[in-house]
This record gives structure tokens, sequence and C-alpha cells, in this order.
């Protein structure tokens, strides 16, 4: 790291929505459609995301008040893949990857999503990640620590010598609560402050900016 007397982290470990996938438009219109069907109301695109970061089942009781036990099943059976389908990563994601990567630092993401590969799959971004870790992977979600230890117990780094990049505050406490540096990223429903206050050592515009972080 650019920090005097800290040594360039070993490993990068990243979230998924709204870090290095724009996913906001897609899930808006699989969301809506389960909505429609179920007579719940419309989302805005504010509505998901301040939702950002939380399992499907707590993004629903923020959205509506209530998860009823039989529709995250019932929506994976038959929204997921038009949900999939618009994933896209954002303009710098595939650069900083490739940059991290071929200096010889880890990768992984690690998501609050149930099916992380999947997600990460349609996002056209499997290869670039030696780990990935979702929902299913971990006892508890973040902003618990599980997922990221779980992640760094993979790819066999030190939390002392990982960061954690992510777009919520979700991501930063669970970073800070495993032992990991949190870098912030101001692309999802927190701002810079929000961030900040949730424990980022660092936060930056867009994900471009994090290689001047990790970078030597």
């Amino acid at each position: 790291m650019t920090d005097a007397g800290n040594r360039k982290p070993l490993a990068a470990l990243f979230d998924f929505d709204m870090t290095i996938a724009d996913t906001a438009d897609s899930v808006i219109v699989s969301m809506n459609m389960f909505a429609k069907e179920k007579g719940l109301r419309q989302i805005e695109k504010r509505d998901l995301m301040r939702a950002i970061g939380l399992t499907l089942e707590e993004t629903w009781i923020f959205y509506w008040g209530r998860c009823e036990p039989e529709w995250p099943e019932y929506y994976r059976s038959r929204y997921k893949d038009q949900e999939l389908s618009g994933f896209k990563p954002f303009p710098d994601t595939v650069e900083v990857l490739d940059r991290l990567r071929t200096e010889g630092m880890k990768t992984a993401v690690v998501t609050n999503r149930w099916l992380a590969r999947v997600a990460v799959e349609a996002a056209g971004l499997d290869e670039r990640f030696d780990a990935i870790v979702g929902a299913e992977d971990a006892a508890r979600p973040k902003p618990a620590p599980d997922p990221v230890l779980k992640a760094l117990e993979i790819l066999r780094v030190a939390p002392e010598n990982a960061v954690m990049v992510g777009d919520s505050h979700l991501d930063m406490m669970a970073a800070v609560a495993a032992g990991v540096k949190a870098v912030g990223i101001s692309t999802g429903g927190n701002s810079a402050e929000e961030l900040s206050k949730a424990g980022a050592w660092k936060v930056c515009g867009r994900l471009g900016e994090v290689l001047e972080i990790l970078e030597p």
C-alpha cells in the first residue's frame, strides 16, 4: 500500500453488487415482476440502492415489511434468469482485477448473495477470482465477519494481509470485524461519509481508484 510502513496486501476481497458489477437495473426489473405477481408495491432505484448488501430475505422485509417462507425459492425458480441476464461489470472492473492478479495478488468475491458463483459467472468474471464466497458458505452473512474469514481461509491469507472492497456499510463492518482493512467505494447506496463511519480505511469514488491505494 502507499502509506509508509504498510506492506502491499496479499489478497483483495470484493463485494459483488454495485462494487464490481452493475446489477441495479436488472434486479429492479425482476423484483418488480415478482412484486406485480404478488400484489406488492413496485420498488424504485432508491429503494434498491439502500438495500444493497442485505440478504434476499432482509431485502424484502426492507421493501415490503415481510418475507413469506416460500418466496425466495419461488423467486429464484421463476425470476432469477431474468435478473442474471442484465449483470455486467463496471467499466474498470476487468482492468482492476487483471492488474492485481498480474502483480500476484489473490482475489475473492465476498457477497451476501445465495449461489454467488452463478451471479459472478453471469457477469463473466468468475475466472478472475481465486475464491467466491456467498451466503450459503458462511454461518452468518455480513456484517458478521464470517464470509470474510471464510474467503481468507480459502485463500490462506491472514487478515492483516488483506483488504475488503465494498459499497455498503455492511462490507465495512464485516471487514473491520474480521481484522481486515476496509476500502469503501461510493457506487452503491452508501455515501463516502456513511462508509467512513462504518469503518472504511479509505473511500473511493469508483473502482479504478482502488489501484492507487493497493499498488505501491
